[in-house]
């Protein structure tokens, strides 16, 4: 009978598992990760660039391009308030407001490519992450002048919530009969509306120039990344950047929790004060996170670590029930911080749980540092 042979790619697999179960107890996460990292470059299993080829196409892609039509249903919505601005069509273009601004929240953590220099399209969207509160004096004065929403702390997703939120409905739908108002919003939405383009044609596969291509062809000529663990690297990087945005700027800072403001609570400065939507934004951020590891990070990272996904995925649904918690105890994040007393922290903790495991077991089973990119190839 003719004997079995083993396959040679197990062979060389069950040495490099050897390689990597035989270590000295003090190998670190970096080596192992390296040696798994040979394993999966010889097999093809799934490579660096099969991950960033899926982030691009099963997550940017598809948030963006839902981002723009969101933006494209509010433009429409506030176009029927401003012939007609009754309750009715403000109730619908405040939804419609709600619907962009918490997709957006889903993709905030991506502050990278044409998010960020040279085009910035989230400045143009988002003034809180960079400056907040806004400056409701100067949007009043630039209204009243008849000016542009040109400039920091006047334009983004927050200043069109200040327009349809601020007051009641009756309020509201007075004020918007001033002429110079109807134009401000108008040129408030019709500049979001530039920027998810921008960001829907930088990320555009068919352009070889556009973003896409430099972000996918990590180490393949990328004038962005020349080796794919650049490119991992600045995804890793965002995700612990974002964390400190939560952690620091949207929980700790309103709620007097940060170590410089000495425990002085500021509910002016929570995320979106007029919509009340500070907790439901924060659970879209955690989705966000979420949909980076269904998009394949989770299998990426599942390969260098049997353990570290399983408990990413626990901490982020343990951090996701504290906001719900909060939300259901309290309605709104003011309120929390007012009368919540610990509860506040208690949620504030479990972000800085999931900044930890992120920031050192996550990117130490990947071989990475945060802030530095690395030269190794795929």
């Amino acid at each position: 009978m003719k004997q079995k042979q083993f396959p040679t790619k197990f062979l060389i697999y069950s040495f490099y598992v050897l390689l990597l179960n035989c270590g000295s107890p003090s190998d670190n996460a970096s080596k192992k990760a390296q040696i798994l990292g040979l394993v999966d470059t010889y097999l093809k299993t799934y490579t660096t660039s099969s991950l960033l080829l899926d982030i691009a196409n099963n997550l940017m892609i598809p948030k963006y391009t839902n981002l723009d039509n969101k933006v494209s249903s509010l433009q429409t919505a506030a176009s029927t308030y401003i012939a007609n601005p009754d309750v009715t069509n403000l109730t619908t273009v405040r939804n419609a407001w709600t619907d962009a601004y918490l997709s957006y929240k889903q993709v905030e953590w991506a502050y990278f490519g044409p998010a960020n220099i040279p085009n910035n399209v989230y400045l143009y969207l988002d003034s809180f992450s960079r400056s907040f509160p806004i400056d409701t004096s100067s949007i009043e004065s630039k209204i009243t002048a008849n000016s542009a929403p040109n400039g920091l702390r006047v334009d983004g997703f927050d200043a069109v919530e200040y327009l349809l939120f601020k007051d009641n409905a009756n309020t509201t739908n007075t004020a918007f009969a001033d002429v110079n108002r109807r134009t401000y919003l108008t040129k408030l939405i019709q500049d979001l509306k530039n920027q998810t383009g921008l960001l829907t044609f930088n990320w555009n596969k068919s352009r070889n120039n556009s973003f896409y291509y430099s972000f996918t062809n990590a180490g393949k000529g990328s004038r962005d990344y020349p080796n794919t663990k650049d490119a991992l690297t600045e995804l890793t990087n965002q995700m612990v950047f974002f964390c400190n945005t939560i952690v620091d700027i949207k929980i700790a800072e309103p709620s007097g929790l940060r170590a410089t403001n000495l425990g002085v609570k500021d509910i002016n400065k929570v995320e979106t004060p007029y919509a009340n939507l500070s907790l439901d934004s924060l659970i879209q951020n955690l989705q966000g996170f979420s949909d980076i590891g269904e998009a394949g990070f989770y299998k990426f990272l599942s390969l260098r670590s049997e353990t570290v996904v399983p408990r990413l995925k626990e901490q982020i649904s343990l951090t996701t029930a504290s906001v719900n918690s909060i939300k259901s105890k309290y309605g709104t994040f003011q309120t929390a911080i007012t009368s919540g007393g610990n509860d506040v922290e208690l949620m504030l903790n479990e972000f800085k749980k999931l900044r930890i495991l992120i920031s050192t077991e996550v990117i130490s089973s990947l071989g990475g540092t945060i802030g530095v990119s690395s030269n190794d190839g795929d």
